[in-house]
């Protein structure tokens, strides 16, 4: 008898608690539910940089850009070979086409530099946009060339990593898709790139100054014009979407070190991400 009575108060405490910890948590949902949502963390904000731990957020300085003359250019780029940094290498880039800003993927598979003219640059490649594939050829230009100052890295860091000089520089891009290709067309735009020099290493694309490019490495921002119709739609790519994807569709990219894009834009191509297709690669001959 003391035996089943034991069980019966052993049962109404945990039904007790149990009652006590569900009206606890329907008292902090119901709390929740009133509050303002918490806001996304984006990739751009949670993304590596090289800043200095001693400048707080509020208070970053502005990075100071000096342009060089075309014979200060020459000086830099005539020795320069920018062909490994624009080159895709195992992944293609992304970016937005059209008006819905529909997922699209660029593969530069050759660049060569001009042998006469050091800002000149040819590229052949491909890109993707809705399991379209076309081929293209074009060129790339570099108009101008600043030194970048930032204030606000860690010069203690940045100098363990050997880095000499960084470079921002603008140019533009002619893409020329096949015309034999269904759909075809022709990019143009304008583009930006961030690279730094360094002691013992190649060049490099720079990711971690507040340049106008963002951070994002190299930016294409341009149009495709139809070879058929004349029409144009908008376009913009990078070697790093993520930096600033965020400023053309509303928390697109949510998390912090690992990219996930928001569900409701994955309509827009970008269900499948982290896939590496490599639908650049050419089909293997069948023997």
């Amino acid at each position: 008898m003391k035996k089943q009575l034991l069980q019966i108060s052993l049962f109404v405490i945990a039904f007790a608690l149990c009652c006590f910890s569900m009206m606890q948590c329907t008292q902090k949902a119901a709390k929740q539910s009133t509050e303002e949502p918490t806001p996304l963390t984006t990739h751009a904000e949670g993304a590596d940089t090289l800043r200095s731990e001693d400048i707080a957020e509020n208070e970053i300085k502005p990075i100071t850009l000096k342009w060089l003359p075309v014979n200060g250019m020459h000086s830099i780029l005539d020795t320069l070979d920018l062909s490994n940094v624009v080159v895709s290498h195992d992944w293609a880039e992304l970016g937005f086409y059209g008006e819905d800003r529909y997922k699209i993927e660029f593969y530069f598979s050759e660049v060569t530099k001009d042998a006469k003219d050091p800002f000149l640059y040819h590229v052949t490649g491909k890109n993707r946009h809705k399991k379209v594939v076309t081929a293209f050829k074009g060129t790339l230009h570099l108009d101008s060339l600043a030194q970048v100052s930032d204030p606000n890295l860690d010069t203690e860091e940045v100098g363990d990593m050997g880095v000499q000089r960084i470079y921002s520089t603008n140019g533009t891009f002619t893409l020329a898709e096949d015309s034999l290709s269904k759909y075809s067309g022709k990019f143009t735009g304008k583009l930006k790139m961030d690279f730094g020099s360094y002691d013992k290493a190649p060049i490099e694309l720079w990711f971690f100054s507040a340049t106008p490019n963002q951070g994002s490495g190299i930016r294409y921002d341009g149009t495709w014009t139809s070879y058929k119709t004349g029409k144009s739609k908008p376009v913009i790519w990078s070697k790093d979407l993520f930096r600033f994807a965020n400023d053309i569709l509303k928390e697109f990219s949510i998390g912090e070190r690992d990219v996930e894009i928001n569900e409701k834009y994955r309509s827009l191509g970008w269900d499948n991400y982290w896939e590496n297709e490599e639908w650049w690669a050419e089909s293997k001959v069948k023997m």
